[in-house]
């Protein structure tokens, strides 16, 4: 009889945990259930429960052969996937045009005596710009700054113009994808400026381009430009004027799900129009020393500085749940902080992490965690699950004890 009843329980408890994955052990065994100690067991009639560390269940059958279960144990243990929030895509639409080769200051190069250039600067002596013409630095801070953002943001590029008059490619030079750190790298180096600026030629190029990018990364466009546009469609000459077209271009990318941040490269001409582009663009930038909505910047360092700004800006806080097991009720989601300590983010819509709505496969981090993902504070991000019930830690202490 006594044997039937151990047979019985037995029967009982292998049913209960199924569904979690566990495999009971035989009679008389214990099993340890993840992050706590194993269930202990007494004897008596009808068995009696044990304190398991972790939901440890410690049981007897009634008549002295004692079972013991983890609650944690095997699939129902804690486990943690890393997550990565989603790339953003950036399509930088380069000036390439023949005031490139000028000093940031405006002063022509490869000239001799006094030359007056478009920064109307007096530029006498100045006969080779080399690594200081406006093309070499931003060469020189777009390489650094890809470098080491390539795994983080999908970059590609397009220059404007394709060729030494007004004409603009319909296809970028470099795609948009992650790790292009050598492609864009190789494209600067190998770019000439010497053309005219069809800037709103360009836009609407990128526009276009970045339409065709099926990926539901958000998606920005970087205008890095010099000077005043002055192609209108079809023109071919430094008398079009082609401010109006081009902001209405900017205007139309916004429009269709892509802002623009501007960078006004050197002694810019058109302060004016460029703060329009920027403002047009969705993105202007706010609290500049000078006051204008575009960033302009005067040396490689300016440059970086501002590119590093703007990636910041645009880091994404939407998270796939990427090779995580579906159906999960019983979810953490947790950040490394400045110190590299994991830290438990609350679920919460406002200051914390929340589903994006009508998904449970994609998350979103809100608030303070958001900005800290955006200014690097906050690392490795991690999607924490159990089976239902079970505690999840997320700051074990080193004597074993949760944090949280």
């Amino acid at each position: 009889m006594r044997k039937l009843q151990r047979q019985l329980v037995r029967a009982i408890l292998i049913s209960s945990v199924a569904g979690c994955g566990f495999s009971p052990g035989m009679p008389g065994e214990t099993l340890t259930g993840a992050g706590g100690s194993s269930g202990n067991t007494t004897t008596g009639a009808g068995g009696a429960t044990g304190n398991g560390g972790g939901g440890g269940i410690g049981l007897s059958s009634g008549g002295g052969g004692d079972v013991g279960l983890g609650t944690g144990g095997m699939s129902c243990g804690q486990s943690s996937t890393p997550v990565m929030p989603e790339p953003p895509d950036i399509l930088i639409v380069q000036d390439k045009s023949g005031s490139m080769t000028e000093q940031a200051n405006g002063c022509c190069c490869g000239t001799s005596g006094s030359t007056m250039c478009s920064g109307n600067v007096n530029c006498a002596g100045n006969t080779d710009c080399g690594a200081n013409s406006k093309w070499a630095q931003v060469s020189a801070a777009m390489d650094t700054v890809v470098m080491a953002t390539q795994a983080n943001v999908n970059w590609g590029l397009i220059f404007f113009a394709s060729d030494n008059a007004c004409g603009v490619n319909s296809k970028p030079n470099v795609a948009i994808a992650g790790n292009n750190y050598t492609a864009i790298s190789q494209a600067y180096a190998n770019g000439t400026p010497g053309s005219y600026t069809p800037t709103e030629s360009a836009m609407n190029a990128a526009t276009a381009y970045m339409k065709t990018v099926t990926d539901t990364n958000p998606k920005y466009l970087l205008l890095a430009t010099d000077g005043l546009p002055n192609c209108t469609p079809g023109g071919k000459n430094m008398s079009d004027d082609d401010s109006p077209g081009a902001t209405t271009a900017v205007m139309n990318a916004a429009a269709a799900g892509f802002n623009t941040f501007v960078v006004g490269i050197g002694n810019t001409m058109g302060e004016t129009t460029l703060n329009g582009f920027a403002t047009a663009g969705g993105e202007p930038q706010t609290g500049s020393a000078d006051g204008n909505s575009f960033y302009e910047v005067n040396s490689t360092a300016d440059l970086v500085t501002a590119l590093n700004k703007i990636v910041g800006i645009v880091a994404s806080c939407t998270i796939p749940l990427t090779n995580v097991p579906t159906g999960q009720t019983n979810v953490a989601v947790s950040v490394d902080d400045a110190s590299g300590k994991a830290t438990k983010v609350p679920q919460d819509p406002t200051n914390g992490w929340s589903y994006v709505t009508g998904s449970t496969t994609t998350i979103q981090l809100n608030g303070s965690y958001c900005d800290g993902i955006k200014a690097g504070t906050y690392s490795n991000v991690e999607f924490v699950y159990a089976c239902a019930g079970a505690a999840i830690c997320i700051d074990k202490l080193a004597n074993g004890q949760c944090g949280d």
